[in-house]
Formats: C-alpha cells, structure tokens, sequence
C-alpha cells in the first residue's frame, strides 16, 4: 500500500505534456535516473532467479558481476549522455521513434520492426516478473501461484495507469532501496544461522567441493563458453528500452555524471548479496523443489513477521520495478508509434492519447497475466531470453547510429532483424545452446550485420 501511495502522490507533480507520462517530462533527478534504472534492469531476476542460480552454480556464479559491471560501466559513461542529448534534440520519447528519427527521417518501416520486436520480447519479459510475483507470494503465504500472479498485476497497474511513468521513478527509488537493504541484510542474517563463513565453507567442502570452484566443474572450451557467456551478459544494458527511457528522462550531463556513481555503487552490493545468500541457501535448506523460491522461504523461517515483511515487500518490489517500466514502454511504442501508422486521425490531441496509453497499458498487463498463467516457468532463464532478443536487436544499432554518420536505415534493418532471429535460433538449437549464451553470437553477427550493411548502402561520408 505504500508503494501505490507512492506511486498515486506522484501525479501532483505531473504537467500536461505529451512527454510527462511516459518520460516525466525529462526532468529525472541523479537518484532518480540512478535508482530507477537500476531497479527497472535488475527485478525479480535479481531477487529470486540469481539467487536461485549462484544455489545451483556457487562460486561460478561471480562471473557474472564483471559482466554486468560492464555493462553499467558502458551505459552510464558513454551511451547515456548521447542517448539524452540526441533524443532530447530531435524530441523522440521512445527507442523506435529515435531509431526511425536517426536512420529513416521518420521512416514507418523502422518504427514497425523496431516496435514489433520490443512488444513481442517484452510481452515475455513482463509475463516472468508476474511469475515471480506469483512464486513470491506462493512460497511467503502459500498464496495460491494464479493468485499472487493476480495480486502483482493489480499493484502495478494501480500507480502505473494514474502516474505513468513519473509515479514508477518515484516507487522505484523506494522499491530499489527496499532491494538493496535486503540483500545486504540477508545474507548476513544466513550466514549467522550457518555458524560463519569458516563453517559453511567446512560444510560445503565436505559435500561438494565443485560449489566452491569458479570453473563449476567445467574445463577447457566448455569453460570458455561458461565464462563468456555469463561476462557475455553485459552486452545487452545498450539495448534494453526500459532502462535507456531513464537516460532519455534525465534532466541534464550533471545528473548522468552523479547517476553513474549511485547506479554502479547498488549494483554491486544487490549483486553480490544475492549470490552470496544464494551459495548460504545450498547449505541452509538443502535440497529445494525450486532454488528461485529460497529468499521468500528463508523470511519464513529465520525473521520476525515485521522484518519479515519488509524484505517480502522488497522482492514485490523488485517485481513492480521491471514490469511497470516495461509496461509503459510497450504500451507507449504501441499507441504512439504503431496506431498512428494505422490510424487516419493520428494523435494529436494530449488527453486522447494518454487516454490511449492507458488503455492499451491495462491490455498488455491483461495479456502478460494470461502468459504468465499458463506455466509456472524458471524467471532466470526466461528473463535472459528476452534480455538477449533485446540487446542484441538494438544494442548494435543504437550504439553505432549514436558514434557512426556512415550507419545506415538498411544496415539499422539488418542488425535488428539479425539480432532476433540469431537469438531465437542459437537458443532453440540444443548444441549451440550448450556452447555458450545466445546473447554473445547475436550480438557480435548484429553488429557485423549493421556495418557490412551500412558499408554498402551509405551515402555519407565521413
């Protein structure tokens, strides 16, 4: 109730502008933009699905924060301020709108590929912050899972539709700092239950001495495959719409340059938090049904109902903070960049469209909800699929339309589309699967695909 509190109290602050709901009227603060950034990219992946796999992997789990350290590293000090700037100067408030701007002067066939592949990837990515909500609720107040799905739609929708996305900044930064004290309190919490971490590293030893190896078992190209794919998985902040609208809402370069700090200084303990509590769980329980239900199951056991229900408040949190960004983001491209193609009247009216927004918002949560209902799936490996469409889709092709004059409509086509179909592929192919994460090879061949392609259909020079 405190987050929709939050989240309702932040439309006194709203302008009637076409950019306040869906980018509050660029005017993000450094905590804000920070915050919001990165609660919207981290989610119930973090709170439950990491943890559940540094349970399964242990140490090997750590390679994945040089991963994603690089991945923030690179968004906040060099993506984010061009980003801004450009967007800001040609007036674009979504990714497809920016991208048919830059390469297509408005172009049609830009703003449908690029929006078509944000709505499908991110139709997914919604559907598993529900899941987790569901598995949230089921494993705290054995909930029954279709109920909890329910009951996280409901919170979301309630401030998203009011707010928009000035009432997700303001719950984000409530919501993120919910995450950050409860993967840093937890795990110490665990480790004290275990005796310290000289006993639960005796304890492991004796049992499985591979949970403690960076390798996981793993040697040779095998290994490699490991190794890179977990680093691989920074590769895919430059192209995620969710977290690049807060680099397009942030009001100015002081505020990127104060943002960076905030956003790197949290995710390193959030990170790290959740792989340690996770590697005390494979100890503290034992053997679980489901390792992504360990956070929710150790406030059951080891908190008082008040602490208890703080850190059950930070894992819904942590659900709401995803899934309402990505809500506003589908739901904006859909009405603002596909319907007007279609539509003889356009949008020009304000409140029509808004009222638009909101509309085809509730929808897409309608939609998300029924996905997410049909199977009880593992949120880390449903999440990184969608994480890997995304970013190898538009990481090349934002990244080089933003540094490179040569890159071209036809080459922006080609990466997007190469992006996508790389992905899909490499993950429905078991042998490749097995070699190494999909986002790794989308990435790369989308980038080859944008140069080689620009190269020979650009008619500017340098």
């Amino acid at each position: 109730m405190f987050i929709i509190g939050i989240g309702l109290y932040s439309t006194k602050s709203k302008k009637e502008t076409s950019e306040d709901f869906v980018l509050a009227n660029r005017e993000l603060g450094p905590w804000a933009s920070a915050l919001s950034a990165s609660a919207s990219s981290e989610s119930g992946w973090g709170m439950l699905g990491l943890v559940g796999m540094a349970y399964a992997d242990g140490a090997a789990s750590f390679w994945i924060v040089p991963g994603i350290a690089l991945g923030y590293l690179f968004n906040w000090y060099y993506l984010a301020e061009k980003l801004r700037t450009a967007t800001s100067a040609n007036g674009a408030v979504t990714i497809p709108q920016y991208i048919s701007f830059r390469f297509g002067k408005n172009s049609k066939s830009l703003k449908i590929i690029s929006s078509l592949i944000i709505i499908i990837a991110m139709l997914g990515y919604v559907a598993a912050q529900m899941n987790a909500a569901g598995k949230a609720f089921d494993a705290t107040f054995s909930v029954p899972y279709w109920l909890g799905v329910l009951i996280g739609a409901g919170i979301i929708l309630t401030y998203t539709v009011f707010g928009g996305f000035r009432a997700i900044c303001w719950t984000d930064i409530i919501q993120s700092s919910f995450m950050f004290v409860a993967l840093l309190v937890m795990p110490i919490v665990m480790l004290y239950q275990l005796g310290g971490f000289g006993q639960f590293v005796e304890v492991i030893l004796s049992t499985d001495p591979n949970f403690l190896s960076f390798t996981a078992g793993k040697s040779g190209l095998t290994l490699v495959g490991f190794v890179v794919g977990f680093l691989g998985i920074g590769l895919g902040y430059p192209g995620q719409p969710h977290i690049l609208a807060r680099f397009m809402a942030a009001k100015d370069k002081k505020t990127i340059r104060q943002g960076s700090v905030i956003a790197i200084s949290w995710m390193t303990i959030v990170y790290l938090g959740a792989i340690f509590f996770g590697m005390f769980s494979k100890i503290y329980f034992g053997v679980l049904a489901d390792p992504e239900q360990a956070l929710p199951l150790a406030v059951n056991s080891l908190l008082p109902p008040v602490l208890g229900g703080f850190v059950i408040a930070a894992i819904v949190s942590a659900i709401c903070s995803t899934a309402d960004s990505q809500l506003i983001v589908v739901s904006t491209i859909f009405s603002r960049d596909i319907l007007p193609i279609f539509s003889k009247t356009g949008t020009s009216d304000l409140k029509k469209t808004i009222s638009t927004d909101k509309i085809v918002l509730v929808i897409l949560a309608v939609l998300s909800v029924f996905f997410a209902l049909t199977k009880n799936r593992m949120i880390f490996d449903f999440v990184l699929y969608a994480w890997s469409v995304l970013g190898a889709a538009f990481g090349p092709v934002v990244i080089l339309g933003l540094v490179w004059k040569k890159t071209s409509k036809a080459g922006a086509i080609s990466g997007m589309l190469t992006g996508l179909i790389v992905s899909v592929v490499w993950r429905d192919v078991p042998v490749l699967k097995s070699i190494v994460y999909e986002l790794v090879p989308a990435f790369i061949l989308a980038t080859c695909a944008v140069v080689i392609v620009s190269l020979l259909t650009s008619k500017t020079k340098e």
